[in-house]
């Protein structure tokens, strides 16, 4: 080789020298606050839990909250797990040292993989009979709720404020029993033998690209780092995510190390993009104030199975809402300062109204008054409490009650006329006897059925009970009263073929009918009461005023609002 030959040679070999040297530097020197910010990527990422039985998968659910061990649990097989959906913050790095390429590889902070996964097969078992139990109790709370769901329904119409929230309500209950009794099979197949159970955490990632979203498949995970890389494309180049993504690929200089302490200073790893925690309680979805509490209108579900839908006031219901609690009654109505205080009806002419008489509109001194049954017309709802009307108030009478007896010895002199000429003028008609604490409920039932007439197509007997504090008291306590209450109404259904209706006041209802838990989930209600709200007891009638007006009878009379739209 000649001389100038080997200067050439070793002129191009300091070069290279310099120039590798030059590289490395520029490799090795500390990633810039805008290098690294290029490296700033945002995954969804989508978790779900499987629990198999001798390694073989049985149930897939979401998520566990609170004493729940399963919620939206499906088969392991079935393509409609709802998996739990979060974002989170990942790096894309520089996967070896000293190459200059990263090849699609991305750092995530590793995920919890929760207490479940840790159980061994026994404390599982013990937690799935557990959740036995919390799903039998969910199945008794989903059938009541159905109840008063097809109550509500059958009791009102479209054009009642709300009406449409319940309606919605009842088939998100339908899907929700329907899920509670698929998991309460699975559990109990998993309960069958004594396999080994065992739980595990699943998770998914995918970045997402005008094209729709692309997986991350996991490489390597250890307790603080997961690394991913994206699954291989047809046309990766084609591919643009945040911008020019696969161009700052090529840049991306961050070691693993590098990105887990980024990741430990970004936002959460877990960011729920569904809702919105309220104070750990449940799930709100909705329009917000300044400072993110409720606002507007908005929909509430706690973990606990509490559901409200409506209005809100700086996180307190106020307004317009429905609610529906565990144990509960449907709520439907206004609120004011988290407070329900009922549903205010609007009292139109569709509606379906009547009265009860007694000889109270016959005598109003000494004088005596007839009533003219052919002008019967309601033309006053009364003014002793406010009151929604639409229009004017000129109702027709559609059913009246007339009082018969009262205790062994009162009987209405104008009972029999009353009734008569009621059915005559093709009025529905129903008799009612005043309870009295001085007599057994058994006699008195015969005192009523020997003075009181019932023929087919008329509306059920009403035993009407007002007892003071003091009246109870003197009759023995509460629990006497209601055992004589008992004996009147299953005498009276069993030679009537009818299940009578018990009359009583608001204050009665607050102060004493829980006492009697069965008389009040047995027997339908006809409740005084004249408050503007509606009441909340199985309602059939509701005496709203003691002093309305109707035309044919003279002075006040007692007008009620039948609780649905047919009488059927």
């Amino acid at each position: 080789m000649s001389k100038k030959k080997r200067i050439y040679l070793v002129i191009l070999s300091v070069l290279l020298l310099l120039l590798t040297t030059l590289w490395l530097i520029w490799l090795l020197r500390p990633v810039s606050n805008e290098e690294a910010a290029d490296n700033d990527v945002t995954l969804t990422v989508l978790t779900r839990y499987v629990l198999s039985v001798d390694s073989v998968d049985l149930i897939a659910f979401p998520q566990t909250e609170g004493d729940s061990l399963l919620i939206h649990a499906v088969e392991a097989s079935s393509k409609k797990v709802r998996d739990e959906q979060s974002y989170a913050p990942a790096e894309w790095i520089r996967r070896f040292g000293l190459l200059p390429y990263c090849g699609g590889t991305m750092a995530v902070e590793s995920a919890d993989t929760s207490r479940l996964c840790a159980m061994s097969s026994e404390q599982i078992r013990n937690l799935l009979h557990h959740q036995e139990q919390i799903t039998a109790n969910d199945i008794i709370i989903a059938h009541e709720q159905r109840n008063d769901i097809d109550y509500y329904m059958k009791t009102h119409t479209v054009t009642d404020n709300g009406f449409d929230i319940v309606a919605r309500y009842g088939e998100v209950l339908t899907a929700k029993t329907d899920s509670i009794m698929r998991l309460d099979s699975l559990i109990k197949k998993a309960l069958s033998g004594n396999g080994n159970l065992r739980i595990r955490m699943v998770r998914n990632y995918y970045i997402n690209t005008y094209k729709g979203p692309i997986a991350c498949i996991p490489t390597e995970s250890n307790d603080s780092v997961t690394l991913l890389r994206l699954q291989p494309t047809t046309a990766q180049e084609e591919v643009d995510v945040e911008g020019d993504l696969f161009t700052r690929l090529r840049h991306s200089r961050l070691t693993a190390d590098d990105a887990l302490k980024r990741l430990a200073k970004r936002h959460p790893k877990a960011v729920k993009v569904h809702y919105t925690h309220i104070d750990s309680i449940g799930h709100y979805t909705g329009n917000r104030d300044s400072v993110m509490q409720p606002h507007g209108y908005g929909r509430f579900i706690s973990h606990k199975g509490d559901f409200y839908e409506g209005e809100w006031q700086h996180g307190k219901r106020e307004g317009v809402g429905f609610s529906m609690v565990p144990g509960k009654r449907l709520m439907l109505g206004e609120w004011k300062q988290d407070r329900f205080l009922g549903e205010r009806i609007t009292y139109t002419p569709e509606r379906i109204y009547g009265i009860d008489i007694s000889r109270f509109q016959h005598e109003h001194g000494r004088k005596r008054y007839a009533i003219d049954w052919r002008n019967l017309r309601i033309t006053s709802l009364g003014t002793i409490s406010k009151k929604t009307i639409k229009g004017a108030v000129n109702y027709p009478v559609s059913f009246i009650y007339i009082k018969a007896t009262e205790g062994t010895t009162i009987k209405s002199r104008y009972f029999a006329s009353d009734y008569a000429a009621a059915r005559k003028h093709g009025y529905r008609t129903g008799a009612y006897h005043f309870f009295s604490i001085l007599s057994p409920g058994a006699s008195q039932a015969e005192y009523f059925l020997k003075n009181s007439r019932y023929t087919r197509g008329d509306l059920p007997p009403v035993l009407d009970l007002e007892p003071t504090d003091a009246q109870i008291r003197k009759a023995g306590g509460e629990q006497q009263l209601f055992n004589s209450v008992r004996t009147w109404l299953r005498i009276v259904e069993q030679r009537r073929g009818v299940r009578p209706i018990l009359y009583v006041s608001q204050s009665f209802v607050n102060r004493h009918l829980s006492a009697a838990p069965d008389i009040k989930k047995k027997y339908d209600v006809w409740i005084a009461r004249y408050g503007e709200y509606k009441p909340d007891v199985n309602l059939v009638y509701w005496q709203l005023c003691p002093d309305g007006r109707v035309n044919g009878i003279h002075g006040t009379v007692d007008i009620n609002v039948y609780n649905g739209f047919s009488m059927k």
